[in-house]
């Protein structure tokens, strides 16, 4: 039997412990029945406390590992995590768009390692307003928009760029009120509050990967953006609280449920 189950390319680095990275990024579209492809951006030497170096690959390896992809598949929804630079990610996305023009990518915006290791050769507000116009989601967290966007207010920076993509910011490092994320869409705004049953929640090294794959693994299932933002609230949850270390676990999700 055939099987019609969506494809998701994700393009990002290489983590050897699997808890982020394209690892991370193909374990939660295989728990999602989605099936992923990976292009490696770099190779992270690291585990899931410390980074010791990066490896970049260059526009042509990346390039390669891309149109191959595109020999024997047909991809509507692209995740990109880290790549080396701003510029770097808008290669990316050019080349990806000559394959698909109307591809849309979920872009999660990793400017550094929760280890402190800085992955961008540099942020500008200009460069990223740029890159973001080329996206069709961006998942930043609070600390991210905080850095790009330096003095700025963080809401009114959100509502801003979401008036020319969709944008989920996430709240796990909120001040105030960690794990209230927001969904930012056309300038209007969804609050997505934890969920009342969630449990202990464990810090989990590259839970932004996994959320941000969560987003495009429902959106590739056809749902609709703030669908799949409360099914990837629901998701990170689980993983957050799966268990008491730095690595989560995957938990396959039900069938779908209604679509509006």
């Amino acid at each position: 039997m055939e099987d019609n189950r969506p494809r998701v390319l994700v393009a990002a680095g290489f983590d050897q412990c699997g808890g982020a990275g394209i690892l991370a990024d193909i374990k939660t579209l295989e728990a999602h029945g989605v099936y992923g492809y990976a292009v490696c951006t770099g190779l992270t030497f690291q585990n899931e406390r410390t980074i010791s170096r990066v490896h970049w690959y260059d526009e042509r390896d990346i390039f390669e590992q891309i149109d191959l992809c595109f020999e024997t598949g047909s991809f509507d929804w692209v995740k990109i995590g880290i790549a080396r630079s701003i510029g770097m990610l808008s290669s990316i996305i050019r080349h990806l768009k000559q394959h698909n023009p109307a591809v849309r990518i979920v872009l999660d915006p990793v400017i550094k390692a929760s280890s402190g290791k800085d992955f961008w050769e540099g942020t500008d507000r200009a460069g990223f307003d740029a890159l973001a116009r080329e996206c069709w989601l961006v998942t930043p967290n609070w600390e991210e928009i905080g850095w790009l966007y330096p003095g700025e207010d963080i809401p009114e920076v959100s509502r801003r760029l979401s008036g020319f993509c969709n944008l989920y910011l996430k709240g796990g490092h909120h001040p105030q009120q960690p794990g209230r994320d927001y969904l930012w869409s056309g300038g209007m705004l969804q609050v997505l509050e934890p969920g009342a049953a969630a449990g202990t929640i464990y810090s989990k090294h590259g839970s932004g990967c996994v959320l941000s794959s969560s987003l495009a693994a429902n959106l590739s299932l056809g749902y609709t953006l703030p669908i799949a933002a409360t099914r990837s609230k629901k998701y990170i949850e689980q993983f957050l609280t799966s268990n008491k270390t730095n690595l989560g676990w995957h938990t396959f999700q039900n069938g779908p449920e209604v679509r509006c």
